[in-house]
């Protein structure tokens, strides 16, 4: 997730912008404007992509695999606990937590700006992160993570960067949960 040159090895494919894509438990839409890639896709995690001059963006959806939870709380408090490991290698500029209700299930929303030590992103200043780690629909024991993130020269998130988050998290959409419902067994008598 973090070092950029790595994924920029991997064979990239051109995109149309809003395209739609489906993972288990989640339908999603690919940013709407031109110039992103598809830089991965697999049954866990779907990664876009775009670069310029002066900024590198990605936006994600993947699929994690945690335990069970027996409440929203304990639920939270772990994803918090996941995402601040995850991100404990940087150099936390700000970062910010929050538990909020989105698409229907509670949800981790996190926000951070990271200073950049110049490995990671050569000749670009700061790393932004903007996402949302949400129990999986389909399952007691993962989690799906939208998440977007720009690396770049301007230390607070831009207009666009936040624009495209916005709009990348609002077309997402979760499957609803399989139900599983035992059908009451009926006799039906018969006439002789």
């Amino acid at each position: 997730m973090f070092c950029v040159n790595v994924a920029f090895a991997q064979k990239q494919t051109l995109i149309k912008p809003a395209s739609v894509y489906k993972q288990d438990g989640i339908t999603f839409a690919s940013p709407n404007q031109s110039g992103w890639t598809l830089s991965k896709s697999d049954k866990l995690e779907t990664v876009f992509e775009k670069r310029d001059k002066d900024a590198v963006s990605s936006a994600s959806v993947k699929t994690i695999k945690t335990k069970t939870f027996e409440t929203d709380k304990e639920r939270l408090n772990s994803f918090e606990a996941l995402k601040k490991e995850d991100l404990s290698s940087l150099n936390r500029d700000s970062l910010h937590f929050n538990y909020v209700r989105f698409k229907g299930s509670m949800c981790l929303q996190y926000d951070g700006i990271f200073k950049l030590d110049g490995t990671a992103a050569p000749k670009l200043e700061y790393f932004h992160i903007r996402g949302y780690l949400c129990p999986h629909p389909k399952s007691t024991d993962s989690a799906i993570q939208i998440e977007t993130s720009n690396y770049s020269n301007t230390r607070d998130f831009t207009e666009d960067f936040i624009s495209i988050s916005d709009e990348f998290f609002e077309k997402a959409a979760f499957s609803k949960a399989a139900v599983k419902t035992k059908r009451p067994r009926v006799k039906v008598k018969r006439r002789a």
